[in-house]
């Protein structure tokens, strides 16, 4: 890696666009100007000739601070890195085209050059602009422009920079990050976990052992949320398929990132509530802190399991998911993606009420005390059914199912809910852990299935809503920005289309506040697509 010398910014114009650039010599201010497309689709050409814009200008705003910003070119093996001397950002300029605004761009006059040195520049002078009586209000000159020429890539003009960016000498950069942080962060594996560790040397001591051993030391020693391209580095023996089916072994799905299992960690009681914060990283990306706090208590347990997975924001009052989510994953692996939803449902199903009160859970343990410890005799209380279809000893079991159907899916038809129960009743009945347990929640889905459709109906709307023809899971809170939508769609014809304002206020008359972009986009991201008009209908049901 090597670092160059400063580039004349000043002279270098060798930017590829279609524009007429202009610089200011002092202060320094660059702006572009461009023509505007009037054929486009979005120029209306009918707009009065006042107000009609033919060109658009870019006025530049400046950074800062640059020293954290370098650029660099790749060339073979070696990176060269270039001094910067300002950052600058061109936006939208609006001053030009306010009526009555006069402004106008002077060229910088050159000097001739029989008595200075060759290509010397006149520079414009401070006492030159200075009021012969000294008052600081005299008017100001016209700021004198430079006029820049575009050069193509690949011309004279652009090579001869391009040669002196990747020059072998120049001074050295003063960067605060010493050469060896820098390489170690572009290390895969990405920047999670707590322990400074060198990935790159990890990686390298791991490939001597097993697999298994491999993908367990560095979810529990390394990082506990990693992408799954960079786990193809620690398993370069190994395809992706051979890769993807040993993963779940040691860690779970969460945004389409790999995160260590919890029972690798800690120990059940720990590792429930770790599970509990994983799967609310599932369904949103950010949780809210008061959620966290009366999950986990004692701060220094909630700072030990929520650091390697998040970052708090003291701003917003939550924990965001420590990495963006691996979209490429999602899109390329989209089996593996449902597989692991079907699990988190199976999970999230046999998890307790995390917020249940103590109180609550004391009352339920005493009540009926002495017949809870008879033991069951005869066949499974579970498979027994009322005359009225229900389930005998088993409401809460049903619940459980229910509730793991929607909420892998929000919206669901009554074709999918039976499917889907199908598929639970399977997972429960080969999960081999608390045996006892995870049978009782097959024989509940099975006992759902064989109800008839009147029954099924009724059990289904313990935990959703019926809208027309499908089922919308019912919201936590009846203050719900899905309470809106779902009275919004129920007053509507089946597949009735509804728009963002709509929303808006029947929020705002519902709820009597106005909602955040945040509280819609996720309501409406959960129950509803776009169709072609670009109007919000509800979800068929039957898709994820």
């Amino acid at each position: 890696m090597t670092t160059d010398g400063d580039i004349d910014m000043a002279d270098l114009a060798s930017l590829d666009a279609p524009a007429s650039p202009a610089a200011a010599a002092a202060p320094s201010k660059v702006e572009v100007d461009l023509e505007v497309d009037t054929q486009s689709d979005n120029y209306d050409p009918e707009v009065s000739g006042s107000l009609r814009v033919t060109t658009q200008t870019l006025s530049s705003s400046e950074a800062a601070d640059v020293s954290d910003y370098a650029v660099g070119v790749l060339r073979g093996n070696m990176v060269h890195l270039n001094h910067l001397d300002a950052v600058m950002q061109l936006r939208p300029s609006m001053p030009h085209l306010i009526s009555g605004a006069s402004r106008t761009r002077q060229p910088l006059q050159q000097v001739e050059t029989n008595g200075g040195g060759a290509g010397s520049k006149a520079v414009p002078s401070a006492k030159g602009n200075q009021h012969p009586d000294g008052s600081k209000d005299s008017p100001k000159e016209p700021e004198p422009w430079i006029s820049l020429t575009y050069e193509p890539a690949g011309s004279d003009v652009a090579s001869k920079y391009y040669a002196e960016m990747v020059a072998s000498e120049g001074r050295p950069i003063d960067f605060t990050m010493s050469t060896h942080d820098y390489a170690l962060s572009l290390c895969p594996g990405g920047p999670t976990g707590s322990k400074n560790i060198n990935r790159s040397q990890a990686i390298r001591e791991m490939l001597s052992l097993p697999l298994e051993e491999r993908l367990k030391k560095w979810f529990t020693e390394v990082s506990q949320v990693t992408r799954f391209v960079a786990l193809m580095h620690l398993a370069p023996d190994c395809s992706e398929e051979d890769l993807l089916e040993t993963l779940p072994v040691y860690a779970d799905l969460v945004r389409g990132l790999w995160v260590c299992r919890s029972s690798l960690l800690y120990d059940d009681g720990l590792a429930s509530k770790r599970d509990q914060i994983m799967l609310e990283f599932t369904k949103m990306e950010s949780i809210p802190v008061k959620y966290v706090e009366r999950l986990i208590r004692d701060e220094r347990t909630r700072n030990m399991i929520l650091n390697p997975l998040g970052k708090r924001r003291d701003k917003l009052q939550d924990y965001k998911f420590i990495v963006a989510a691996d979209s490429s994953f999602i899109k390329r692996y989209s089996h593996i993606v449902k597989e692991q939803e079907n699990a988190w449902s199976v999970r999230a199903a046999t998890m307790p009420d995390p917020l249940e009160k103590c109180s609550a859970t004391e009352q339920r343990k005493t009540k009926n005390s002495t017949k809870s410890n008879i033991p069951v005799k005869g066949p499974d209380p579970v498979m027994g059914k009322t005359k009225d279809g229900l389930v005998q000893g088993s409401e809460n079991h049903v619940r459980s199912v229910l509730d793991s159907v929607f909420t892998a899916n929000k919206v669901r038809s009554f074709p999918a809910v039976v499917r889907d129960l199908r598929h639970l009743a399977v997972k429960y009945a080969s999960d081999r852990k608390d045996g006892g347990r995870f049978q009782a929640l097959s024989n509940a889905a099975q006992t759902c299935v064989s109800l008839s459709r009147k029954e099924l109906d009724a059990s289904i709307r313990l935990v959703a809503v019926p809208v027309h023809d499908l089922y919308v899971q019912k919201s936590e809170e009846k203050a719900s920005v899905r309470n809106c939508l779902i009275k919004l769609f129920r007053d509507r014809v089946p597949n009735g289309t509804l728009k963002k304002q709509e929303i808006l206020d029947c929020a705002l008359s519902i709820l009597k506040r106005k909602i955040s972009e945040k509280e819609y986009h996720q309501a409406v991201s959960e129950i509803c697509i776009s169709n072609e008009d670009g109007h919000l209908v509800l979800k068929n049901g039957e898709m994820p």
